[in-house]
């Protein structure tokens, strides 16, 4: 039985939405994790910044002097590419004139460079890394993940991920390490999951291990790599960012090719987004403004969700998303004990034509219910107005149905955030007036039939708004030319009488992109307040009792 404490009520507290939407990803394989330094440094393995600075002041390159003149504005692959360069020209140097320039001695310089890289990136490291991982703060908690998941991205140069995995595999997997590392993405992997992608290359501790042909520390291989993801060379990682749902851990925002991938992945998959740990240190806070600036510039240029966290709430944060440890029962009442909500439900209503299904489409990441959830019936391909009375009452009994079984699929599920395609009042709008109330009672009998103890299933509504002209040219395009922009606008106004103000979120869609209006639905879905929410089964009574007079 899981043991939760304090820190797991804390975390589930502040983050509820983003542990309940990274434990539902987990548990359908739709997740991955990527690692930069901050993974590394509790091991004594140096950043970038310091393994330049000990490169610089070893012997055998003697290059402290060159980063004292580099200019202000030169990055790190600049220093390491001039300290590179000053190293191979001294090899020059002690060597005969006419060997220079050979293969033999460039692919001799390159490996003792590699050495000397190895030498300063483990100087510290004692043990094979062993007692580094007994004492590091998080990553024990995110090893079962590591290797369910599909592709672990690291940007480090070190394997110590990889012997963390092996140290802990124990001998029951005889038949391989039981993980595969890769530096290339579009590769055809061996394995189904456990992958980890080392995007600039990985020098192994042990000398015995092949480095990997492909090693990004230096200027011209970082321009090569960056130029190389306007190529499509990293459309492989590209096209993990866009189908899974990542959780960034120990990363700055500084690297111009995570930034680029980022940005690819959010322009092609706009409602699909990732997570990303701003690191705090114990005792440290940010004021409520300086959290909100950085949230808002993270979510409108990469689509990531901010966490705010120290070392010890990323270590509680991976134990409440490995859904094997921490299952969802004993989540679920945990969160129950405490009134915390794990369940997050949004329905997406508006008039005909107005991008509803289309912005829906975008957020395969989350629980989508479509719609309709069989083959639609072929009348409902008519106007509402232009069935007959045997068509309608077909046509009736079959949208309710529907309408409980997505509400079934709802109150069943006890975690997750969902995301509906219509809400259940959506039938009253294709209803004449004076049958308002019929119909709401109708609704309430199939979806809480008899003295059933659930009820309409509440939730965060958005209600999309557009332009009758537009939407009525939407409806030619799809052979729905009944439809004229007085009726959908007449639909448009009775959606918003029967859902009311409580729990309802109108966005306007006109002069949008498609990719425009589903970042918008994303930042309501993920960063906005989620109460009060729209009681639907109050407000299904309150029509049955008021019908068509009832207040909008």
């Amino acid at each position: 039985m899981f043991e939760f404490n304090d820190a797991h009520k804390s975390l589930l507290d502040r983050y509820s939405r983003p542990i309940t939407h990274m434990r539902k990803q987990v548990d359908v394989n739709r997740f991955g994790l990527v690692f930069g330094a901050g993974l590394s440094q509790s091991c004594q393995i140096p950043n970038w910044r310091k393994l330049v600075k000990a490169l610089a002041k070893d012997p055998e390159i003697d290059g402290e002097g060159l980063l004292q003149i580099v200019p202000p504005r030169a990055g790190l692959p600049y220093q390491t590419e001039m300290l590179f360069e000053h190293f191979r020209q001294r090899r020059y140097n002690d060597t005969a004139t006419e060997q220079h320039n050979t293969r033999t001695l460039d692919y001799k310089i390159g490996a003792d460079w590699r050495e000397l890289i190895r030498k300063h990136l483990y100087a510290n490291v004692v043990d094979n890394l062993g007692k580094s991982l007994d004492t590091h703060p998080y990553l024990m908690n995110y090893l079962p993940v590591v290797r369910r998941t599909h592709m672990t991205v690291t940007y480090n140069f070190d394997d110590f991920l990889e012997q963390a995995l092996l140290r802990e595999r124990g001998d029951g997997n005889v038949k391989s390490r039981g993980f595969e590392s890769v530096t290339n993405p579009w590769t055809q992997f061996r394995r189904p999951n456990a992958v980890i992608y080392h995007p600039n290359g990985v020098v192994p501790q042990n000398p015995l291990e092949t480095p990997s042909d492909r090693f990004v520390f230096s200027e011209a291989s970082y321009v090569k790599q960056l130029m190389g993801i306007f190529a499509g060379e990293q459309a492989g990682l590209v096209s993990h960012l866009s189908k899974h749902t990542c959780l960034l851990i120990g990363l700055s925002l500084e690297d111009d090719t995570l930034r680029n991938a980022l940005m690819q992945a959010s322009r092609l998959c706009p409602g699909n987004v990732h997570y990303y740990i701003h690191y705090l240190k114990l005792n440290e806070t940010l004021g409520k403004t300086t959290k909100r600036a950085i949230t808002l510039a993270n979510f409108k240029v990469y689509n990531l969700v901010t966490l705010f966290l120290n070392d010890k709430e990323v270590d509680a944060l991976g134990e409440l998303i490995n859904v094997e440890r921490c299952p969802t029962n004993e989540f679920c009442d945990f969160a129950a004990q405490h009134d915390i909500q794990v369940r997050y439900r949004y329905y997406v209503t508006g008039a005909l034509g107005v991008g509803k299904s289309t912005a829906i489409n975008q957020f395969r990441n989350l629980v989508v219910l479509d719609e309709w959830l069989e083959q639609r019936l072929s009348i409902l391909g008519k106007g509402w107005d232009k069935l007959t009375d045997d068509e309608k009452s077909t046509v009736d009994e079959w949208i309710v149905k529907q309408f409980k079984t997505k509400n079934d699929i709802l109150r069943h599920d006890r975690e997750g955030i969902f995301l509906m395609d219509r809400g259940p009042l959506d039938p009253i709008t294709f209803t004449p007036d004076a049958e308002w109330s019929d119909k709401s009672a109708q609704l309430l009998n199939t979806i809480c039939p008899g003295q059933a103890q659930w009820q309409v299933e509440d939730g965060r509504v958005i209600l999309l708004q557009g332009e009758g002209a537009e939407l009525a040219l939407r409806m030619v395009i799809t052979k729905r030319d009944d439809y004229t922009a007085e009726k959908l606008v007449s639909m448009e106004e009775r959606l918003g009488k029967i859902y009311g103000v409580e729990g309802v979120t109108r966005f306007d869609t006109r002069g949008l992109v498609p990719s425009d209006v589903a970042r918008r639905v994303a930042e309501i879905i993920h960063l906005e307040v989620y109460a009060p929410t729209c009681n639907l089964q109050k407000r299904l009574e309150t029509i049955k009792q008021e019908g068509f007079n009832v207040n909008g």
